[in-house]
Formats: C-alpha cells, sequence, structure tokens
C-alpha cells in the first residue's frame, strides 16, 4: 500500500466500514480512527495527494493488460477476502476464472526425478475435467510441469509470483508464461515493477495455498517453498495431498514424512481427489481413470516389467539409457516401470543410473 500503516488487516477494515477506497478518502479523520486504526494512519490518508503516481501506475498496467483487483471489486477471488494477512490488491493478467469452484495447486521441488515429473503429468491428466483450474508457482521442476501439464490437457492453468509482473522469473520459463496467457495467467500482490527477490517468495506461497481447494505435493524434501506451501494450506484448512516416493530418495522425504505423520493424504490417482472431495462434475464429465503406478508391496508385474526383468536377469547391470535401446521403451516410461520393480525388490537401483536384476536369497 502507499500510505504507511496502512496494511492488509487496516485496509479490509475501512473497506468494512465505508464499502470502497473512494468513500474512505471522504471520510473525516475521526471517522476513519472509529475503525480502529491509529491517528497518525488516519492523517495519512486524509493528507495523501499523490493522485498523479497512481493515475500514471493505473495507466501502465491498462497499457500491459494487467488487471488491478481490489478486494471490493466483483473478480478479487472470494476465498481471499477474509484471510487479513492476504494483500487486498492483486495485479492479474490472463482469462481464467480467479473465483472457478475447483482450483488444484500443486508443488514441489525445483529438481524432480522422472518419476516426479511423469507422476504430475498423469495426475493433472487424470483430474482433467470442465471446471477445474490448476495453480502453481511457475518455478522450475514441478511448478513447470504442472502449468505444461494443464495446457495440455486444455486446462487453464495461473503461475502465482513472488514479483511484479515486469520481471518474469525465472527467464527459463518466460515462453511457458506467455503461452499461460491465452488459457490462465499470471497473478501476484506485487506491484508491475518489483524485481524477484528471496524474502518474497514465501508471500507468493501463501497465495497459492489460499487460493486452492486442495494443495499436492509431488516430490519435496524436509525444508523449502513446498512446505511452506504446506504449512500456509494447514492454517487456511485446506485439504493436503502428498505423492510418495522412494525412502531413500531425498526429494521424496517430504512427502513421505507428510504421510508419515498424517500430514497429508497419500495420493495414488487424480480420480482421487474428486472423491475425497466429493466433487461432483457435469454431465458428461466422469469416468474410470486408473491408479498412478506408485509404490506398493505386490508383487505382480505387468507385460513391460517382465520384458525389463527378462532383460536384467541376462545382464549383470545396465544403464537406464541400454535398457532403453535394448527394450524399445522411452526412458519416460522407463522411470516409472523401473521405481515400481525396485519398490517390489525385485530390481536394485545401483549408482550412475544403473539397475540389476535382485536374485532371491536361497536357505538350505
Amino acid at each position: 500500500m502507499r500510505i504507511t500503516g496502512i496494511g492488509p488487516a487496516n485496509t479490509r477494515k475501512l473497506i468494512g466500514a465505508f464499502g470502497n477506497a473512494a468513500a474512505v478518502f471522504r471520510s473525516s479523520i475521526p471517522a476513519l480512527i472509529q475503525t480502529g486504526i491509529s491517528k497518525e494512519s488516519a492523517v495519512a490518508i486524509k493528507n495523501f495527494h499523490d493522485d498523479a503516481a497512481v493515475n500514471a501506475e493505473l495507466h501502465q498496467l491498462k497499457k500491459k493488460g494487467i488487471r488491478p483487483l481490489f478486494i471490493s471489486d466483483g473478480d478479487y477471488p472470494g476465498k481471499l477476502r477474509d484471510l487479513t494477512e492476504i494483500p487486498p490488491l492483486l495485479f492479474y493478467k490472463g482469462n481464467a476464472d480467479l473465483n472457478a469452484h475447483k482450483i488444484v495447486a500443486i508443488v514441489g521441488t525445483r529438481n524432480p526425478s522422472e518419476y516426479g515429473r511423469e507422476v504430475t503429468r498423469q495426475l493433472v491428466r487424470q483430474m482433467a475435467r470442465p471446471g477445474l483450474l490448476i495453480i502453481s508457482g511457475l518455478a522450475l521442476g514441478i511448478d513447470a510441469a504442472a502449468h505444461r501439464a494443464a495446457l495440455e490437457n486444455l486446462l487453464p492453468t495461473i503461475g502465482i509470483l513472488g514479483h511484479g509482473l515486469g520481471h518474469l522469473y525465472p527467464p527459463e520459463n518466460v515462453p511457458l508464461a506467455k503461452e499461460m496467457l491465452s488459457n490462465g495467467g499470471l497473478l501476484t500482490s506485487y506491484a508491475y515493477g518489483d524485481k524477484p527477490a528471496a524474502h518474497q517468495f514465501p508471500d507468493r506461497n501463501k497465495l497459492i495455498a489460499a487460493l486452492c481447494d486442495a494443495l499436492v505435493v509431488v516430490e519435496t524434501g524436509k525444508k523449502g517453498g513446498s512446505m511452506l506451501s504446506v504449512s500456509e494450506a494447514r492454517k487456511y484448512n485446506r485439504p493436503i495431498f502428498a505423492v510418495p516416493g522412494r525412502i531413500m530418495d531425498t526429494r521424496s522425504a517430504g512427502c513421505n514424512w507428510l504421510i508419515r505423520h498424517d500430514m497429508a493424504t497419500m495420493l495414488t490417482s487424480g480420480e482421487q481427489i474428486s472423491a475425497d472431495l466429493n466433487w461432483s462434475w457435469p454431465q458428461g464429465g466422469s469416468g474410470i481413470q486408473t491408479a498412478l503406478p506408485l509404490p506398493s508391496t505386490a508383487t505382480h508385474t505387468t507385460a513391460p516389467e517382465d520384458k525389463l526383468l527378462r532383460l536384467l536377469k541376462q545382464n549383470d547391470s545396465l544403464g537406464i539409457d541400454e535398457i532403453s535401446a535394448e527394450s524399445g521403451i522411452s526412458p519416460s516410461s522407463l522411470a516409472l516401470l523401473l521405481l515400481n520393480l525396485e519398490l517390489t525388490g525385485l530390481i536394485r537401483a545401483l549408482p550412475g543410473k544403473r539397475y540389476k536384476f535382485n536374485a532371491p536369497v536361497t536357505h538350505a
């Protein structure tokens, strides 16, 4: 806010009392103080006369196709109106409905495994229904995979930013961000010229958690931005789902920890979210969806897995590229197949992305 002492909480008090910003500025100092703000803040409001700067900023936003959304505007996200720590002024560029009835946030590590990327793609594909909005933080890794998967499945997707819309970050995702503007958009609480800064990204994570109806975590360590989003989602009573992973993979340590401590529901398919939240869909929008090939203790194997087992039995060990070449299975599909076989104890992962058949131990 441009006036010292008038943060999100005080702005909500003033708008609640007077209805809109124009009425606030027309009010007397005693009337302003009666809302609960300090005398200094009330005087600062009455002494504010920087209209030229405000009008110049509004002109710039209009020129760039950016909509300022104030708390009293109809398009301001309804879920955020009563949350005093969420800024009452947001900046939005895009065409998706910020008040969509079903909003799923997907977050995770910036350095995912192929398993994490593929799970993200499958989750979004399985969830795809008319009326669903996917949001994330436009970061590298899982965030970008979620946005991309949404676009591929014709779902609107919004990137929540920790900086102004005049600076898209990271630069690697600029093409993705521009593509999202045609089916989704970009949303931030920061002014147009505000540059990316580390201390601002927790605000981004808070906004993600507040805006969603459910938070999905795919691969994260025990610390980092994704766990901050989880903390905020718990505060807002948002349902949290976590995708399980290998117990030795630090990228899944956070997800496994959340599941173990009952802080998140283990997620095994996109359909599970709809079922757990009792979501209904428009006529023709339902269907049977298969579960994700996630960790299991079952020993039953599929035909592709049998093919991989035969191949590994014939060799001491093979790298993932060698396995792909010999089996004719793409590396992206291999990652999930090999993970399933490893989790059931049929094969063993070696350093350097190599794998070998885990021969059963025989006893005399």
